[in-house]
């Protein structure tokens, strides 16, 4: 590129198949000019590769990382953050669409706002782009820039994706190390955000709809059973608990009581105990990851339950004393 980039935009691929030029290709439309757009091979076995070194030679703005092995959209993000070279970071998933001016008017907004972070609308749409129904859409634009980090975690900011956001570099870049001892396969945009927002001065929520979400059915998150996704975001409290405790109790209160909304929400609502303990050793090691980073959390995540959730409420409860008597820890969070 002639020019340097005022915006990298990062794309995971794995597998991503006849989408992925299409996808690409809204980048390649877009109105801002040097747009540097990074994409990670997370070792596609289709012929993702090839694709994207056809375009790669085509196009001087694309730069191509391919990963030896496939180790998950998370690190292929970083992996892709890492080699981004301009001041503002934005991301977009491999079969999802930008608009064509969605980045020089996320760009445009954070210049006039002076912001760190601005959020853009979605919509939900087929395949052939075909508009279902808004994903996320703010009735009006507002600059936020006081309690940022608690209304990121009261959801007033949407759920936590990356994909319609336009982040300042420096809010990002203490994250880019971000590593997780097991592989997250969903929650992974929310982890990375609280470290975002939480770093955050000021946002600015913007009333247009710049970013097309292409709805899979057979997505991870499409297909989780209740059980399964309520272990899953478990365990990315978990996660979440180990990152950020250094930053403190009122930073904890916050991302626990955010977990808590989260757990209570209809997707992660069970009433069948075995449905729980049939993920014990997951939930054992987010149990132990929790009790030797920030034990109050135990304590903390099961008290918001609505009634169907008294089964799953029990099996936590019985794992976390289980998991603490064999880990060497009283009830009372001591060492013995």
């Amino acid at each position: 590129m002639i020019n340097a980039p005022s915006v990298s935009v990062i794309v995971p691929v794995f597998n991503a198949g006849q989408g992925l030029e299409r996808s690409l290709k809204s980048l390649l439309d877009q109105t801002l000019e040097n747009l540097e757009i990074i994409v990670v091979n997370d070792a596609s076995t289709d012929n993702s590769a090839a694709v994207l070194n056809r375009l790669a030679s085509e196009n001087r703005n694309i730069v191509v990382i391919h990963l030896a092995e496939n180790q998950g959209v998370h690190e292929a993000r970083l992996a892709g953050l890492k080699k981004a070279t301009a001041p503002w970071i934005g991301f977009l998933d491999a079969d999802d669409f930008a608009r064509p001016d969605m980045f020089e008017r996320l760009l445009d907004v954070a210049d006039r706002q002076d912001v760190d972070i601005v959020v853009c609308g979605s919509w939900r749409v087929t395949s052939d782009r075909k508009p279902i129904a808004p994903k996320l859409r703010f009735k009006r634009s507002k600059k936020i820039d006081s309690d940022v980090f608690g209304k990121f975690c009261r959801f007033e900011f949407g759920t936590g994706m990356l994909w319609n956001k336009l982040y300042r570099r420096e809010v990002i870049d203490p994250w880019a190390a971000m590593h997780f001892p097991w592989r997250q396969n969903i929650n992974e945009d929310l982890l990375l955000n609280i470290g975002c927002f939480q770093k955050a001065q000021a946002v600015f929520l913007l009333d247009e709809i710049l970013h097309e979400y292409v709805l899979n059915e057979s997505s991870v998150t499409s297909t989780s059973d209740n059980a399964k996704a309520f272990v899953d975001t478990y365990r990315a409290c978990a996660l979440a608990v180990s990152i950020f405790s250094a930053l403190g109790g009122d930073v904890m209160g916050k991302i626990i009581e955010m977990y808590r909304t989260q757990l209570s929400w209809d997707d992660y609502l069970i009433d069948d105990l075995n449905t729980v303990l049939a993920h014990e050793e997951k939930l054992k090691e987010a149990v132990d990851l929790i009790s030797r980073s920030y034990p109050p959390a135990l304590a903390l995540l099961p008290a918001r339950q609505t009634p169907v959730m008294v089964g799953a409420r029990l099996a936590i409860k019985s794992l976390v004393y289980r998991c603490l008597s064999l880990a060497g820890i009283r009830p009372g969070f001591t060492r013995s």
